[in-house]
């Protein structure tokens, strides 16, 4: 890695992060919560009226005093984008994530480690990087409160803000779709990604750029292209878009390489980014010029933290994205898109525009500028942020589980 000496400094912020191990882990309660969505999510699974979520709290001592920690799992209803869905995600933390934890903490007085020296057998992570993030960002946060800091002041943001972009998705007309863009540019996103996909591209792009001038686009295909569309593509290029997100399946990043390779739009990558390896691998070889960071899809904050250091130290333009989190873990995304090398405004859209009800309260807003755009405070500490509200677990819990701290 380049020696970046502010992100070299980032790095070693985070492996200290619990080094001195003064937390005693006691039990893990696991939650399925599901929240409610006010209008509809459409994949090509179908409509999904609630967002189910996996959420990992660790319970321990420090100086006896009883301190918790939360983690939150990014896996989805289904696995339209991910391998890993909820009920995946929630067993392999029950049968294997949390097992393995247990029985490396039995072996230190139950002290718990820090996020960056888990000892999580490498395959399970690999399988289950969704599950495995959550556990790791409970690890972290359980530290940080013990020792009074928030995420935000140990990566040397605290007191940062951050400027917000949202998403749109398909529309029935052209008109539909100019009137909602042009309504999240007037509530301030100065940055907006839209949807796209076969039969609903160059037109509605255009209608956009020529009716809502001056607005920061770029569009995102969830991989719906297959090789044919190249050269259909390439007419995108007229636009000025910032970029064109996952154009063809994750798995294929040659035709990526071929596609950027004939554009000028620069090409981002966002669901065939699964670790800082692939990652590395996939800008080496030309398949994308631009990186989505999605911290639970790379594998957790450490691995995410890795991938920005090192798109930092190359110039590589990261952004930040988004999986319909609850408001906790879109605070964790909003303190990591203060980091040096986001380019531009991520899907930090507040949670409260597409849930029902949050989990916790929602981070300070702001106007500001002449174009008065809207930006974000970062969650007050200690840890990621504030915790979960009992309430709200109580009325949306649809799935509990204790786990004592001790070996079987």
């Amino acid at each position: 890695m380049d020696g970046n000496p502010r992100t070299t400094q980032l790095s070693r912020a985070w492996a200290a992060v619990g080094r001195q191990g003064t937390v005693v882990l006691e039990a893990v309660e696991l939650w399925i919560v599901e929240l409610p969505f006010p209008r509809p999510v459409f994949t090509s699974r179908g409509a999904h009226r609630r967002r189910p979520l996996v959420l990992v709290q660790l319970i321990g001592q420090v100086d006896g005093r009883t301190v918790e920690g939360w983690g939150e799992c990014a896996a989805l209803a289904d696995v339209t984008y991910d391998d890993e869905d909820v009920s995946r995600s929630f067993s392999a933390l029950d049968h294997e994530l949390i097992p393995a934890l247990v029985e490396q903490v039995s072996g230190d007085g139950r002290r718990l480690p820090g996020p960056a020296t888990l000892e999580i057998p490498a395959t399970l992570a690999r399988r289950t990087p969704l599950a495995f993030a959550a556990l790791e960002m409970a690890v972290a946060d359980i530290h940080l409160r013990s020792d009074g800091r928030s995420l935000a002041a140990v990566l040397g943001v605290e007191g940062c803000t951050v400027a917000l972009g949202a998403v749109v998705g398909t529309h029935g007309t052209n008109h539909d779709l100019v009137d909602e863009v042009r309504r999240l540019v007037a509530d301030g996103f100065t940055r907006v990604k839209m949807k796209i996909g076969p039969g609903w591209d160059v037109d509605p792009v255009e209608a956009v750029v020529e009716q809502v001038p001056g607005v920061r686009l770029q569009v995102d295909a969830n991989g719906s292209y297959r090789d044919s569309d190249l050269e259909h593509l390439c007419e995108l290029d007229r636009f000025g878009l910032l970029c064109l997100e996952q154009p063809f399946d994750r798995s294929d990043l040659d035709l990526h390489r071929r596609l950027a390779e004939r554009m000028k739009t620069p090409i981002c990558l966002d669901e065939s980014l699964d670790s800082p390896g692939t990652t590395a691998s996939a800008i080496a070889m030309g398949a994308c010029s631009v990186v989505c960071i999605k911290p639970s899809r790379l594998g957790g904050l450490g691995a995410a933290l890795a991938v920005i250091e090192a798109c930092t130290a190359k110039g590589v333009p990261l952004w930040m994205g988004g999986m319909y989190e609850s408001g906790y873990a879109r605070g964790v995304n909003t303190t990591l898109a203060a980091l040096e090398g986001f380019a531009w405004p991520g899907d930090l859209s507040p949670s409260g525009t597409y849930l029902g009800c949050d989990l916790v309260p929602g981070l300070d807003l702001t106007r500001s500028g002449e174009d008065r755009s809207l930006t974000s405070a970062l969650p007050p500490g200690p840890g990621m942020g504030p915790a979960p509200q009992s309430e709200v677990l109580e009325r949306c819990t649809v799935q509990h589980r204790h786990i004592h701290a001790t070996p079987a």
